[in-house]
């Protein structure tokens, strides 16, 4: 006696209930996959602008020494001259229609003497990185007598010489997209940088 058994035929509701259950698998694997994805780029975004800021951080600190630079020698300058010997009131070298206004790292680089043969891509960096404020402002003045004679025998004790305490403030830029010296936001680059630098210092003319 021989038995046979066949397997029996899915119907086709059992089919369809199956892909079905296929589709709604194979999307939510997707979906995951795609949730991960956007995770990892947004990381990695954050890292790529996070290590912009810290290489592009020295050249807008570099545009803000540069300021300094560009004070000390406009104060050596009629104009300087006449400030230093005035009230020496705050005053934005930077601001438009100002001595040092549109200066950039690249013009205070120039060697002495040389032509400028320095690549084009660091010509770019060095231009980019500029400063939108350079502020002065006195804060004192000192004298000190030259050198006198014994009483009775002059009435004058030489040249007298004036030493300056100047405060100098500093904004320094990197590839910050500006509209005179406010920010532009709409054209605000990832990797920009901004710094603000103060120095005070001692000018003898």
């Amino acid at each position: 006696m021989f038995l046979s058994y066949r397997k029996p035929t899915p119907s086709r509701g059992d089919i369809n209930s199956q892909s079905g259950l296929a589709l709604v698998v194979t999307l939510i694997l997707l979906l995951v996959l795609m949730l991960m994805g956007s995770g990892i780029a947004y990381i990695a975004s954050m890292q790529s602008d996070l290590v912009s800021a810290v290489a592009n951080k020295p050249l807008s600190i570099e545009a803000g020494e540069t300021c300094f630079d560009n004070a000390i020698d406009w104060f050596t300058t009629s104009a300087g001259k006449t400030w230093v010997n005035g009230s020496g009131l705050p005053y934005d070298l930077a601001a438009t229609g100002a001595p040092l206004a549109g200066k950039t790292v690249l013009a205070d680089t120039i060697p002495l003497g040389q032509t400028d043969s320095r690549s084009a891509k660091f010509k770019d960096r060095a231009g980019r990185a500029s400063y939108s404020s350079c502020i002065v402002e006195k804060l004192a003045s000192t004298s000190s007598l030259g050198i006198g004679s014994e009483v009775g025998t002059s009435n004058g004790y030489g040249i007298s010489t004036f030493t300056y305490t100047i405060r100098i403030t500093a904004i320094g830029n990197y590839n910050v997209p500006l509209t005179g010296s406010v920010i532009n936001k709409v054209f605000w680059q990832s990797n920009s940088s901004r710094s603000v630098l103060e120095a005070v210092v001692q000018y003898t003319p």
